[in-house]
C-alpha cells in the first residue's frame, strides 16, 4: 500500500511539473506607452524582463513577480528624475508560449529643486551637507538620491563625534521644490569602555594593542575604520566588527564591543588558478601570466604570533619570447608586531626556475635567495611602503657553477587612490621605486635603479574613462660588464609589448644580434614612457579601448628629446571578467604603419 501511495505521489508530481514546464512562457517584447521624456532604450535598461537581443543571448522567462518589480523600478527611475506624480501600470498579453509586456506610463510634471534651507547646523558647513546629499539648485529634484546619500551624511557627523544627531527633511512642493533640512546635532559622544569578544586562540591584549582609540577619546569613525583595518591586516582574523552600545542615563558616552572572528589556525589557504604576477622579470612592466598556485598557511606558528606561508606556483607568461612555464616557491614568516613593536616584518626564502628569453634549447635559469621586508599598509591595504633587503644567487648552468650573487636595498612606495583597482574610473596612482644594488651590501654589481610611475583616471562622461600614465626611469653607475646578466634578469629598461609600446614586440623596441645569431632585446639605462587610453563599454561584457603610446630609451636621460619619442596608436577589445579584463589589442606605429602587432593581455595596460 505504501509503495502504491509513493508511486501515485511521484506520478502526480511529475504531471504537475510537466504542466508547469509546458506553461512556461518567454518574453517576446516590452512596450512603453506614454513615455515622452525618456526613450524606449533608456527605460528598457531599468527592467529585468527583456526580449532576447545581442546583449541577452538566452530567452528570458516571463514572471509576474518580476513584472511588478519592474514597474516599481520604472517608478523609482522617474522619481529620481523629478517626476514625483508619475504613475506606472503594468500589463501583458499571452500568445501561445510568448508574452508581450506593456507599461502604461503617466509621467506628470517634472519638478526642479528651487532652494535648500538648513536649520540647526553648527559643526559642519552648509555647503558640505548640500554636496553630500547631491542637492543642486536648478536640477531635477531627486528624492531617491537624497535617501541613498544619507549614509555619507551619517559618516560625516560620526567623524566629529555627533553619533546621536537627528536629521529631518521637509519638502514644499509647488511649481518647484523647496527643501528645509532640520538638524539636531546633540552632544559630542566620547568612548567609555571597550571590550573584545569572539576570540579563543589569541589573547585579548593582542587585539587591544591594535586599538587606535582609548577611553575618553572623542568618537570618530575614521578611528574605528583604522582599527578594523589594522586587526584584519594582522592575518589572524576573518572579520572584525566594532559595535557601539549607548549607556543608560547619558547621551554623551558609548561602550564599544570589538567582535572578532578567527581564521582556522592552519591549513591549505587557497588553490588558485588565473592571473599571476611574475615578479622575477622586473624589466617587463607589470608582466603577468596565466597559471595556478597552492598555498599552505599557519597563522600561529608553534603557538607564536608569527605567520607561516608556503606557496608554490606555475605560470605561463603571456608575452612573446617567454615561452616556458615559470616555477616558483616562496616560504615566508611574518609578524605585525615583532617584540611588541609596531613594525610589520616579513622574512622570505624563495626559489625560481625559468628559461632565458627566447632560448628554447638553453638550460633553465635558477634563482634563489633571502628577502627581509618591513611593509606598512594603508588606504584599504592597497597603498603601502615596502623597505627591505634582498640577497640572492642565480645561474643558468646545470650545477650553479657561476653562482652569480646580487644584493640590494629596496624602497618601494605605492600610493593607490583609485576607486577600483581592477576597473578604475577615477583617482590616481603614484609609484616610486628605488633599488640600490651592491655597495656596502656586496655582490657582483653596484648600481642604483630609480623608477617613477604616475597614473591618472577621470570619467568625464558616465561609463567612459580617460586614463593616462607617465613613467620614467634612470639607472646610475651602470658599467658595460654588467650587461652579461641581462638575458637573465632584464634589469635595464626595455620597451615593447602589451603594457608599454604596443606596436613593437615584447622588449624589442631596440634589439641587437647575439653571437649565436638570435635577435635579443637591447636595454638602456634611461626611459621615458607615456600611455593614454579611452575606455568605454560595448555590449554584454565587451568593452573597447582607443589608445596612444609614446616612449624612448637611451643611455642618458638628458639625451632624450621630445622628437625622439616613438608613438603608436591602436584599438583594443576587452572581455570584462570578475578577475579583470582580458585584452586583444591592435597597435601600429605612427611613423611606419607596417610596424604593427596584435597582442593579448591580462588586465589593463596600467
Amino acid at each position: 500500500m505504501q509503495k502504491t501511495t509513493r508511486f501515485l505521489a511521484a506520478a502526480a508530481a511529475t504531471i504537475f511539473l510537466s504542466a508547469q514546464s509546458q506553461d512556461t512562457r518567454v518574453v517576446n517584447s516590452v512596450n512603453f506607452i506614454g513615455n515622452q521624456t525618456f526613450s524606449h532604450r533608456k527605460l528598457l535598461d531599468q527592467v529585468q524582463l527583456k526580449p532576447s537581443s545581442l546583449l541577452i543571448f538566452s530567452r528570458v522567462e516571463f514572471d509576474r513577480r518580476l513584472l511588478k518589480l519592474d514597474a516599481i523600478s520604472l517608478k523609482n527611475f522617474y522619481h529620481s528624475n523629478g517626476f514625483l506624480e508619475v504613475a506606472v501600470k503594468d500589463s501583458f498579453a499571452v500568445n501561445e508560449d510568448e508574452t508581450d509586456i506593456f507599461f502604461i506610463i503617466r509621467e506628470g510634471k517634472q519638478y526642479y529643486l528651487n532652494s535648500v534651507t538648513i536649520e540647526g547646523l553648527h559643526s559642519l558647513k552648509e555647503k558640505k551637507i548640500v554636496s553630500l546629499l547631491g542637492l543642486e539648485d536648478g536640477n531635477p529634484y531627486n528624492p531617491v538620491q537624497i535617501n541613498t546619500n544619507m549614509a555619507f551624511v551619517d559618516e560625516e557627523f560620526q567623524e566629529i563625534g555627533k553619533l546621536f544627531y537627528r536629521l529631518d527633511i521637509k519638502q514644499e512642493i509647488q511649481d518647484s521644490v523647496n527643501i528645509t533640512i532640520q538638524i539636531v546635532e546633540g552632544p559630542n559622544v566620547y568612548i567609555n569602555q571597550a571590550w573584545v569578544t569572539g576570540i579563543e586562540l589569541i589573547d585579548s591584549s593582542y587585539v587591544r594593542r591594535e586599538f587606535t582609540f582609548k577611553k575618553g577619546d572623542l568618537f570618530r569613525k575614521s578611528l574605528m575604520d583604522k582599527t578594523k583595518r589594522t586587526l584584519l591586516q594582522a592575518g589572524f582574523f576573518s572579520s572584525a566588527s566594532l559595535i557601539t552600545s549607548p549607556i543608560a542615563n547619558t547621551d554623551s558616552l558609548v561602550n564599544i564591543e570589538v567582535r572578532m572572528k578567527e581564521f582556522q589556525n592552519r591549513g591549505w589557504q587557497d588553490y588558485d588558478f588565473g592571473k599571476e604576477d611574475i615578479e622575477y622579470v622586473p624589466g617587463v612592466n607589470s608582466m603577468v601570466g596565466l597559471g595556478g598556485s597552492i598555498q599552505w598557511v599557519d597563522r600561529m606558528l608553534l603557538g607564536s604570533k608569527n605567520r607561516f606561508d608556503a606557496k608554490g606556483s606555475i605560470v605561463m607568461p603571456t608575452e612573446e619570447g617567454f615561452i616556458y612555464p615559470r616555477f616558483s616557491l616562496d616560504v615566508k614568516i611574518s609578524n605585525q608586531r615583532p617584540l611588541a613593536l609596531k613594525l610589520p616584518t616579513q622574512i622570505k626564502v624563495f626559489y625560481q626556475q625559468f628559461k632565458n628569453y627566447g632560448d628554447e634549447e638553453g638550460a633553465y635559469v635558477r634563482r634563489f635567495g633571502l628577502q627581509y621586508s618591513n611593509i606598512f599598509r594603508w588606504n584599504h591595504l592597497r597603498s603601502f611602503l615596502d623597505i627591505g633587503i634582498r640577497l640572492e644567487r642565480f645561474d643558468e648552468t646545470e650545477a650553479f657553477r657561476d653562482n652569480i650573487e646580487q644584493r640590494k636595498f629596496s624602497f618601494h612606495l605605492h600610493q593607490d587612490n583609485r576607486d577600483n583597482p581592477i576597473y578604475p574610473t577615477k583617482g590616481n596612482v603614484i609609484i616610486l621605486k628605488m633599488n640600490s644594488f651592491g655597495g656596502i651590501l656586496g655582490g657582483n654589481r653596484t648600481y642604483t635603479k630609480y623608477d617613477l610611475d604616475l597614473r591618472q583616471y577621470i570619467s568625464p562622461v558616465k561609463n567612459i574613462t580617460i586614463s593616462g600614465r607617465i613613467n620614467t626611469g634612470l639607472i646610475t653607475s651602470w658599467t658595460a660588464d654588467y650587461d652579461q646578466y641581462e638575458t637573465v634578469l632584464f634589469e635595464k629598461f626595455y620597451l615593447g609589448g602589451s603594457n608599454t609600446l604596443r606596436a613593437w614586440k615584447p622588449l624589442q623596441f631596440m634589439t641587437y644580434k647575439a653571437e649565436d645569431g638570435r635577435t635579443l632585446p637591447l636595454g638602456k639605462t634611461a626611459k621615458l614612457l607615456t600611455n593614454w587610453e579611452v575606455r568605454f563599454p560595448l555590449i554584454w561584457r565587451l568593452g573597447g579601448v582607443v589608445f596612444y603610446d609614446g616612449g624612448y630609451i637611451s643611455d642618458s636621460f638628458e639625451t632624450i628629446k621630445q622628437d625622439d619619442l616613438q608613438w603608436n596608436r591602436g584599438l583594443g577589445l576587452t572581455i570584462n571578467l570578475p578577475i579583470g579584463p582580458l585584452r586583444i589589442d591592435y597597435a601600429e606605429s605612427l611613423a611606419d604603419p607596417t610596424l604593427n602587432q596584435i597582442l593579448l593581455g591580462i588586465l589593463y595596460a596600467f
